[in-house]
């Protein structure tokens, strides 16, 4: 009963470190996912700052452009009224189309800077509004997985030291032997008999094994899927 015993603790150990492999296995996973989710909005909410910062440096010089070129349109007539010839007339005149385009130009860049802007400036003040909540939010979410984290990992490394413990009283054979069906078998080497079935196939057992196994005799394997088998008592 001793041996099976061992090998039973064994494997229950080496369940409990499945689960927290399983566990830390996403774990790391969702903290990066966090903590990249936090660094995109504040990196977003950056740049649409300076980009505001580039529009209204834009839209100054537009409008600064446009007024320019209204003071030549201006100066331009002004000075058509002094020419003495149609080829004067006719070149202030392709001058003053000229400026007129330019500044048509620049109306219609205005136009889209302006409603960039406004644009820009809706979303970053919505961002704005959200970050404290969502920051603070990540924060405890990050927090929470990484607390799970370190005690998983503390868990671990008792779960891993009672192992070592255990494996000093399991003969070199039948560690071995443990070993081979914890890989083929996924990680599940010993397995309870279910009335006359064994309880990781169901394959039959035969009832003189059944009688050992309820006497404490063993270990027995199935003879179908070679795994080690106990009975239950509980």
């Amino acid at each position: 009963m001793a041996a099976i015993k061992q090998i039973v603790d064994l494997q229950n150990i080496d369940l409990k470190l499945q689960e927290i492999a399983s566990l830390l296995g996403d774990l790391p996973l969702k903290v990066d996912a966090l903590k990249d989710e936090e660094k995109s909005l504040i990196e977003s909410l950056e740049n649409g700052k300076n980009r505001l910062k580039e529009l209204d440096l834009e839209l100054n010089k537009c409008d600064s452009s446009i007024e320019d070129i209204k003071q030549k349109i201006d100066k331009h007539k002004d000075q058509l009224f002094l020419v003495t010839t149609n080829k004067q007339y006719d070149a202030l005149q392709l001058e003053i189309d000229h400026f007129k385009n330019s500044m048509d130009e620049l109306e219609t860049k205005l136009l889209e800077l302006a409603e960039e802007k406004d644009s820009l400036e809706q979303k970053t003040k919505s961002d704005e509004e959200n970050l404290d909540s969502l920051s603070t939010d990540l924060v405890k979410r990050r927090k929470k997985l990484e607390g799970l984290m370190e005690d998983s990992s503390n868990e671990k490394n008792k779960l891993e030291e009672e192992r070592e413990s255990k494996l000093t009283g399991i003969a070199a054979t039948r560690l071995s032997e443990y070993d081979k069906i914890y890989k083929a078998r996924n990680g599940l080497a010993v397995v309870p008999i279910m009335a006359s079935a064994c309880g990781g196939c169901g394959g039959f057992i035969p009832p003189q094994i059944v009688s050992e196994l309820r006497a404490g005799k063993g270990p027995h394997t199935c003879e179908s899927c070679g795994r080690f088998l106990y009975f239950d008592s509980e």
